[in-house]
């Protein structure tokens, strides 16, 4: 390359870094800093403006052939359970809105299983009374037993008729659409039954409830370009 072919060159790049400095939003809309490499953290842009992002911290992609969901605690029977066998127990499938407490929400089909399937294979003690959740990002959430059993409550190992992607939790997170998202833990890798109730990460460092049950307010659901709506506090349904 010529010096003067160079010089232009630089030039014509100066020129464009200057054009994205001032305008951000366009030169950014395509942006992912995750795309292409094998570590998986937050992000609203391309394919997931319509369904955000949320993780705790980064972390590496799972081998879902290497991974085991470890059971343990107050249980009779703990196990580690490899993702092949957990696609075996009693399939359910419902589809729920996942409500944020930054007010946006999204909606997707799921499938899984409920945690009495669960239940019956480690046989959780008289005295157990929820479950603690360790997941990929260092996040940790705690469940009682009751919300566990929930009817609309799901351990999820397909969204949309897919296996789950990196990004939404793979391969293993939980579903409960009657509180807000920060109490469903996703990319799980341990879930220890507990006989007495712990705080979860988000209780421990933020301002938010230790039950999250969703709240009557607003919300601002990305599939409906959110627009704004008033809900009265629960699961949305559509």
């Amino acid at each position: 390359m010529g010096r003067r072919s160079f010089i232009r060159r630089i030039i014509i790049a100066l020129a464009a870094l200057g054009v994205s400095w001032f305008r951000p939003t366009k030169a950014l809309a395509g942006f992912n800093f995750w795309r292409g490499s094998e570590y998986v953290g937050k992000t609203r842009e391309g394919k997931y403006k319509h369904f955000y992002i949320q993780y705790y911290k980064s972390f590496k992609r799972i081998e879902g052939e290497s991974w085991r969901l470890k059971v343990s605690g107050a249980c009779e029977n703990p196990q580690n359970f490899s993702l092949e066998v957990l696609k075996k127990l009693p399939r359910q499938t419902q589809v729920s809105r996942i409500k944020c407490v930054e007010c946006w929400s999204a909606k997707a089909e799921w499938e899984g299983f409920r945690l009495a399937a669960l239940d019956a294979i480690v046989r959780p003690l008289p005295d157990a009374v929820g479950v603690l959740f360790r997941c990929a990002d260092t996040y940790i959430e705690y469940l009682p037993l009751d919300d566990l059993h929930h009817t609309r409550s799901l351990l999820v190992h397909s969204m949309n008729a897919a296996p789950l992607s990196d990004e939404h939790g793979f391969p293993l997170r939980m579903i409960i659409p009657y509180k807000y998202g920060y109490k469903s833990p996703k990319a799980i890798l341990e879930m220890e039954y507990l006989s007495q109730a712990e705080r979860g990460t988000w209780n421990r460092i933020g301002p938010y409830s230790v039950d999250g049950t969703i709240l009557p307010g607003y919300d601002h659901p990305l599939d409906r370009e959110k627009k704004r709506r008033k809900i009265s506090g629960g699961e949305i349904f559509d």
